[in-house]
């Protein structure tokens, strides 16, 4: 019998794929259930949905009800979104001209498609932002050299590398996220190969000028024994330089910054990059990791970043199967954890 009036609801709602990602519900004109699916009670957290039981006690979301009885009364499909146990729920209901049902309930779970459009709406918004600021600030002073700026050599000067600056920061806005993309897209697969932590840490001592200029000591530490890391040198590498040239950017002159490798448990290589710079507050730690995420403003105080150093940092770690942490006390400095897969003989 169920499996007939199953057949039932395909045939009258004309379209079978839909049903396989979706819940069914049919009532008959007695208020009965026909069939509630598996996906359905689920759904709906609709235990009591037995064939047979009369629909409206079974104890169903109310909202849930009053699309039945609006179906009924208007013999059109009637469709409600509503959030329900975490979840963004899709309700269709229809009046059908059958013996043995009276009205179709399909039920869809679009709490995915829901959140991705969020995350596309946040990115939207937050790459706007970003580049709204710079764009501004170019615009401004180029207005200011066109309107008499030039006739003072020295404040032309300035405003000329003040929107170099600016075109500097733009440009690495528009290349981590073109970087980014690439990484969550997987387009360009990761190399496979032996990559050795000496060489690894070439891509610090790059960054030692820039220490060096900002008056901060960096010092590298490969304990004996460590091994070589399985993974993607040219990313592993953007991994370390972004770690160090944040600790560099939020370390203040006379501060200290300490990059170490060592062997860990379980067949990984841990990396660690610690400052004793201005630190993270507690309830910024668990974002830190997101796009264009930026904590309180006197981690802004050396200039403004992208806000994709670290998201990149942490996509790349997780598409070699390691993991990254962190750690931080405000004025005490910051410790960044990476664990990354060690080499074995068949890397």
């Amino acid at each position: 019998m169920q499996s007939t009036v199953h057949g039932t609801a395909v045939e009258l709602l004309g379209d079978a794929g839909m049903l396989a990602d979706e819940g069914l519900i049919a009532i008959d004109a007695d208020d009965r259930v026909a069939l509630a699916s598996p996906r359905a009670r689920g759904l709906l957290q609709g235990h009591s949905l037995e064939r047979g039981a009369q629909f409206h006690s079974t104890g169903v979301d109310f909202r849930v009800l009053r699309l039945v009885d609006a179906a009924l009364k208007s013999g059109r499909m009637e469709e409600r979104e509503i959030s329900f146990e975490n979840r963004d729920l899709v309700l269709r209901a229809r009046r059908v001209d059958h013996p043995d049902i009276a009205v179709i309930v399909t039920v869809r779970d679009e709490t995915r498609l829901h959140r991705l459009e969020r995350v596309r709406r946040d990115f939207v918004s937050n790459v706007s932002h970003e580049l709204r600021t710079p764009v501004t600030a170019v615009r401004i002073m180029a207005e200011t050299l066109e309107n008499g700026g030039l006739d003072d050599p020295a404040a032309a000067a300035d405003f000329v590398r003040r929107i170099a600056l600016e075109a500097m920061h733009m440009a690495q806005i528009v290349e981590e996220l073109l970087e980014l993309s690439t990484i969550e897209s997987g387009l360009r697969p990761l190399a496979k190969e032996r990559v050795s932590v000496d060489s690894l840490f070439s891509a610090v001592d790059r960054l030692r000028p820039l220490a060096e200029d900002k008056g901060v000591s960096l010092e590298v530490h490969i304990a004996p024994g460590t091994p070589e890391i399985s993974g993607d040198s040219s990313r592993l590498g953007q991994v370390m330089r972004n770690l160090v040239h944040n600790a560099i950017k939020f370390t203040p002159r006379g501060g200290r910054i300490d990059v170490e490798a060592s062997a860990g448990s379980r067949g990984y290589v841990v990396l660690r990059c610690r400052d004793t710079g201005v630190g993270i507050a507690p309830a910024d730690l668990p974002r830190i990791f997101e796009r264009f995420w930026k904590a309180d403003s006197s981690r802004q105080r050396d200039g403004e970043g992208s806000g994709l150093g670290l998201a990149i940092v942490r996509h790349v770690v997780d598409a070699h199967g390691g993991s990254v942490s962190a750690a931080s006390e405000p004025r005490h400095g910051t410790e960044f954890t990476v664990e990354l897969p060690a080499a074995t003989e068949q890397s």
